[in-house]
């Protein structure tokens, strides 16, 4: 290990690294930054990892109340109030038909989302991290994972050895699926 700041210019200079000097820096060197990274924030549903884009999220906040919504799917939680706004609830467990039984612990929160210019919350049994992955580091969902689970997803990351799933969010807050199963909607005219 070098012990004066010259031995480590020589070790350096050794090494066959280029380095950049203040000379460099004055006649324009510019270190280059990637512009395609997208952040990703990281959550669980169950035991399985799941992400969705930052740019996405609205807020994360605590698990709230919610008012139920007759006649409305299991996954349906209610509605709730978001500093004036009322937005749809949904458990993310439920929706993506995960099995299991599992209770909304103390590490829950509730993602508030925006997809079509409407906000929706997410409850998700834990927020883990905001991670930044490439492009290429995206893979698609293999076409084994076929039917409505399938649908809900984007694309697959590893992320420190496990697997993120991306969600597609068109899909699961395709709003005709909140309706009850055996539920008639009227139309305006037959209303």
């Amino acid at each position: 290990m070098a012990r004066e700041p010259g031995d480590l210019w020589r070790a350096l200079d050794r090494s066959g690294e280029s380095l950049a000097t203040e000379e460099d820096y004055e006649h324009g060197y510019k270190r280059e930054v990637r512009q395609d990274l997208e952040r990703y924030v990281a959550f669980r549903v169950g035991v399985e990892l799941y992400g969705l884009s930052i740019r996405q999220i609205a807020e994360i906040a605590k698990v709230f109340d919610v008012t139920p919504v007759p006649r409305t799917a299991d996954f349906v939680l209610g509605i709730g109030n978001v500093r004036g706004s009322v937005i749809p609830v949904i458990d993310l467990f439920k929706r993506l038909r995960l099995s299991g039984e599992r209770m909304i612990g103390r590490f829950a929160r509730t993602l508030i989302v925006r997809h079509d210019d409407e906000l929706y919350g997410l409850v998700v049994d834990a927020v883990i991290d905001v991670v930044t992955i490439a492009p290429e580091d995206l893979e698609e969902a293999p076409g084994a994972i076929a039917g409505p689970r399938g649908e809900y997803i984007r694309s697959l990351a590893r992320i420190g050895g496990e697997i993120l799933i991306v969600l597609e969010l068109k899909t699961v807050l395709a709003t005709e699926a909140f309706i009850a199963p055996g539920v008639r909607v009227l139309a305006k005219e037959d209303a």
